[in-house]
């Protein structure tokens, strides 16, 4: 496969006030649980943090973002610079709900595009996402303008969008790139009731 993943593990975490990567979920931790899904389906696996040098339980190499500018635009592009994949899935460390299948939905539309990305409603879901190296330029010429917005680059790139796909829906209801942002809601889902995930 020429797709590679990466998990990006280095934001704020603002809401929570703590480093979320490292945050424990059901026995591990949630990048843990996300590392353990996206590894049934690529084996060229990073990690892109400026939080950690190493994850325990997490055999991926960690890199650096390039700039010191914590927003996902900045994490993808570190990636791409980084990944010897000409294409790479992107993935937030907080989505522990994250299915196999809703990855190789992705996997599966991906073509020629330069982004495939879900589209659920009006909502793009740039971390659950294959990006091409064709990105990058864009990326970094936003990036020096101070222009964050994943959506901002669309206009200069040949985008996929996958429009309402059931695949992304868990049999609960809730979305396979549902993520987490605060100590109330890592407390809520921590402790599943039977028939939660």
């Amino acid at each position: 496969m020429d797709i590679g993943c990466a998990i990006l593990a280095g934001g704020r975490s603002v809401r929570m006030g703590r480093d979320k990567a490292t945050a424990a979920f059901r026995g591990a931790t949630l990048v843990k649980k996300v590392y353990d899904r996206v590894r049934e389906v690529f084996s060229d696996i990073i990690v892109v943090s400026s939080l950690h040098t190493a994850i325990d339980g997490v055999d991926a190499p960690v890199v650096k973002d390039l700039l010191p500018l914590q927003s996902p635009m900045v994490g993808i592009a570190t990636a791409l610079l980084h990944s010897g994949k000409p294409r790479l899935f992107v993935v937030a460390c907080d989505m522990p709900f994250l299915s196999a299948e809703g990855i190789r939905c992705v996997v599966a539309e991906a073509g020629g595009e330069d982004i495939t990305i879900p589209v659920i409603g009006d909502y793009y879901e740039p971390l659950h996402a294959i990006y091409r190296r064709s990105c990058l330029a864009p990326f970094l010429r936003l990036i020096n303008l101070n222009m964050l917005k994943i959506r901002g680059v669309f206009p200069y790139l040949v985008v996929n969008a996958i429009r309402d796909n059931p695949c992304f829906l868990k049999e609960n209801g809730r979305l396979v790139f549902s993520n987490i942002n605060t100590e109330e809601e890592l407390a809520r889902i921590n402790t599943p009731t039977p028939g939660q995930d």
